[in-house]
């Protein structure tokens, strides 16, 4: 048992309480499976979310993006989507942990079947960490949790977009991040379902490296120019958080 702000929840032994170093937010992540990692918090800051605003994470995972656009955005709602039911549950529990209830809700799901779920609801923003590795690709983990969240076994990158703008509204923003390699594809994918790329971000390990990691907006119904923002670097050339990823990770 677990004592926060929030309720009450037990930590399994298999089972870790991480911290998310923002708000005082903590995570419920298997030991063994599939643990959040750096792209999932610069997305939840790229998005640069609206008071107010109905959004929606599909792929939720353990509920990180969740959890922190809902407490930089307190008048938001978010509602996290999430087809491992391990996943999902340790997800419910960090809303319960973290006193989001009930702004953040997680529904164990396939996206694919995403208006079984979620019927007719539309939503101001749409987010996406979505498995970087297509299937054959990468090195695929023996570990079934991992192997689903970092390969598209269960659902391609062409899926996420189109639920993604089946339930956005009018001019509602699609965010994800992903392997800066696939940048092509995914601007090509967003166009082709109406849906016009704005802001692009790359993301740099260190100044004199090449891009790893790419961060995209997309609009719904958008005829507007694409703005390309200046690099994201990691790592200064001493191995330390930048101060921008330091602001990032611990707040000013």
């Amino acid at each position: 048992m677990c004592e926060h702000p929030g309720e009450q929840v037990i930590i399994k032994e298999d089972e870790t309480l991480d911290d998310l170093t923002r708000n005082g937010l903590r995570v419920i992540q298997a030991r063994q499976g599939y643990r959040f990692s750096m792209d999932a918090v610069l997305l939840s800051e790229f998005a640069a979310t609206q008071p107010g605003e109905a959004v929606l994470d599909l792929g939720c995972g353990s509920g990180v993006v969740s959890f922190l656009i809902a407490a930089r955005q307190p008048s938001c709602s978010v509602t996290g989507l999430e087809i491992q039911e391990d996943l999902a549950e340790r997800a419910r529990r960090g809303v319960a942990l973290n006193g989001l209830g009930p702004r953040v809700q997680i529904i164990n799901g396939d996206l694919r079947q995403a208006k079984v779920f979620l019927k007719s609801r539309k939503f101001d923003l749409v987010v996406v960490n979505p498995p970087f590795w297509r299937v054959g690709e990468g090195k695929p983990s023996s570990d079934q949790e991992n192997l689903i969240a970092r390969h598209e076994v269960k659902a391609t990158l062409e899926d996420y977009i189109d639920i993604a703008r089946c339930h956005l509204n009018p001019k509602g923003r699609l965010v994800l991040v992903h392997r800066a390699s696939r940048l092509i594809e995914i601007g090509s994918l967003c166009l082709s379902q109406g849906m016009n790329p704005e802001r692009v971000r790359m993301v740099h390990s260190c100044r004199w490296q090449e891009a790893n990691l790419v961060l995209l907006e997309a609009v719904k119904g958008s005829k507007a120019g694409m703005r390309v923002l200046p690099p994201l670097v990691v790592y200064d050339d001493h191995g330390n958080y930048t101060d921008e990823i330091s602001r990032i990770y611990y707040g000013d």
